[in-house]
């Protein structure tokens, strides 16, 4: 149908059912992993405690089986038609979802561009039965064997609609969807048992897991698991729990992150920029956290009938639910830095016989080479530390340092200084070298940004103003941003067509270039028009820290040294400076014995 033949008048028609039924498969049936996904979901309403997933692409053959409570003989019919669900059956209903489906239209949607088999078996029934459906159509419906659970075979997908099959990608991408399907499934209930297998050959077997922290261990690895710090934050009638990495253990992308709402896995934009927030002051620009963030609300409180494949959904209260993530990572962040004499080392079960196996050949063509910790690597980032080209350090044998947090126990000894750029400290069995400008930096960012919020910034009236000369554009970008300068502690007034007179600046500043200071503040804005009024805040004070700050070369002495690692002992995030630099890293005294051939 033109556009052309629509203008001259074209008669509206009610569509066939098959045809309808194929345009709403493909709402929600994008590709074989949205099949995944789909009957996963589908076992986890049913109660399974057990859901293996078998598929061979090249065989185009999908099976899903589970231990639920099955359904009964009379309604397989009623499963497979359009809007059949048992979840949903008043109009109040919508407004208050719990489950992972509610409109029915999963099963009859793939069972229109494919052929599929259900056989199902309800507790309490004698028998199990089984119904056949080619393309929508019934093909058989009798009698199966008590199987306890129901299994789905899905065979031939998108025979009967070519236009779909000609836009399908290659199996490895497809393999990844998928892989990644289960993979968010198994993360929204670890207490469940999941079984993955690719052409005869195990992908993943993931036993019952007590804690997120084992099941993330099971997948991914126990090094991996163990770089991630427990968030468990509430407030009223809302939980934001979960996993975050350390500011050290990041991301060129957003592969490492998982959102989840009430169970549900989610891709949510208001999540992600509110988890980006959480870190701006804390990551490089560019890299993304590692975090396994669930959200659980009020059923009420979050609208899930918003996507067809049900990925995104809408809050009630958006700002209460982005200020309580930024909060609760933070939080998390910060009581996690605990000084080494206190830490424990954390540890769970993880045996490869009982918790999870692998086959390491097979994950090497789906998702990278396999890893010798248990779990997986990606092939287009490896989380763990690359070879050197000698291939002398071996993919288990840990760098001589590794990042640290900067807050140290109170018998923590200064020892002194080297290059007058780091500071040299020992603390208990540990070796840290900290750099004294990110340390110091850190220091005064938290500080400032404490007295920003309270608007209790100290200025400093200058005896004798300063006059700064600048051209047309940044002079027109200064006066639009007066207001943003006097919060910081600045007081300008224009002078002329393209000047400003310094009158007030910051007393973290006293004694420091101004000129230079207001011109580096205002190429900062225009360099970063894209952020948020709150993240251009922080980014200015960050400038203004970073120049304000001990700089490398500058002797300190050890009173000195003393001081700055007791200052950042309290702030509240000690693991970095605001642009993302570390601000220590530790030397374990086991190491050192080892370099030295010295028995520990």
């Amino acid at each position: 149908m033109t556009i052309e033949k629509l203008k001259k008048g074209g008669r509206i028609e009610v569509m066939p059912e098959d045809l309808a039924s194929q345009i709403a498969a493909g709402e929600v049936v994008e590709r074989p992993a949205s099949v995944i996904k789909e009957l996963i979901e589908n076992a986890l309403d049913a109660s399974a405690s057990s859901i293996e997933v078998d598929i061979s692409l090249s065989r185009r053959r999908m099976r899903i089986k589970d231990d639920g409570y099955g359904i009964p003989p009379g309604q397989l019919k009623t499963a497979l038609a359009r809007h059949g669900t048992s979840k949903v059956y008043r109009r109040d209903d919508i407004f208050g979802i719990g489950t992972f489906g509610f409109r029915g239209e999963a099963l009859p949607s793939i069972a229109s561009v494919s052929r599929l088999t259900l056989t199902s078996h309800a507790e309490g029934e004698p028998e199990g039965s089984q119904i056949i459906v080619e393309g929508g159509e019934i093909k058989s419906v009798e009698a199966a064997p008590p199987i306890g659970g129901t299994e789905l075979l899905v065979e031939n997908l998108f025979y009967n609609t070519p236009a779909r099959r000609k836009f399908a990608r290659s199996d490895s991408t497809e393999m990844t969807h998928i892989t990644s399907a289960v993979i968010n499934s198994a993360l929204s209930f670890p207490q469940k048992r999941f079984s993955f297998v690719k052409d005869k050959k195990q992908v993943l077997r993931l036993s019952p897991a007590k804690t997120l922290r084992e099941r993330v261990g099971q997948i991914f690895g126990i090094e991996y698991a163990e770089k991630l710090i427990e968030i468990n934050f509430r407030e009223g009638e809302m939980l934001v729990f979960g996993l975050a990495g350390t500011p050290d253990f990041n991301r060129a992308t957003s592969i490492d992150q998982y959102f989840f709402v009430n169970e549900r896995p989610v891709k949510d934009t208001l999540i992600r920029m509110s988890t980006a927030r959480a870190y701006f002051d804390l990551l490089p620009r560019g890299r993304k956290p590692v975090v396994f963030l669930k959200l659980s609300l009020p059923l009420e409180s979050v609208d899930v009938n918003v996507h067809p494949a049900k990925t995104e959904v809408r809050f009630s209260e958006p700002g209460r639910i982005s200020t309580a993530i930024v909060e609760a990572i933070r939080k998390g962040l910060g009581s996690s830095a605990v000084p080494v004499m206190a830490q424990t080392r954390k540890s769970f079960n993880n045996s490869d016989d009982q918790n999870v196996r692998i086959s390491s050949s097979h994950l090497t063509s789906i998702t990278g080479r396999p890893s010798a910790k248990g779990g997986f690597e990606r092939s287009f980032e490896l989380w763990s530390k690359p070879l050197r080209e000698d291939g002398l350090l071996g993919a288990n044998e840990p760098p001589l340092s590794s990042p640290a947090h900067g807050r140290l126990s109170p018998t923590a000894i200064p020892i002194g200084q080297i290059f007058k750029t780091f500071l040299l400290i020992e603390d208990g069995d540990s070796f840290f070298i900290l750099d004294q400008h990110t340390v110091h930096e850190r220091i005064l960012f938290e500080r400032f940004m404490a007295k920003l919020s309270g608007r209790q910034i100290e200025r400093q009236k200058l005896l004798v103003t300063e006059t700064i000369d600048t051209d047309s554009i940044k002079a027109s970008l200064i006066l639009s941003n007066l207001k943003t300068f006097d919060e910081l502690g600045w007081t300008l007034e224009p002078f002329g067509k393209s000047s400003f007179v310094i009158r007030e600046v910051p007393a973290l500043l006293v004694g420091k270039n101004y000129t230079e200071a207001v011109k580096e503040l205002s190429e900062t804005i225009e360099g970063n028009r894209e952020l948020d009024f709150k993240e251009m805040v922080s980014e200015l004070v960050s400038r203004m820290a970073c120049r304000a700050a001990v700089k490398a070369g500058d002797s300190l002495s050890l009173k000195e040294i003393s001081a700055l690692v007791e200052d950042l002992g309290k702030t509240e995030l000690p693991y970095t400076c605001p642009h993302g630099r570390p601000v220590a890293v530790e030397i374990s005294r086991d190491s050192l014995y080892k370099d030295f051939l010295r028995p520990s």
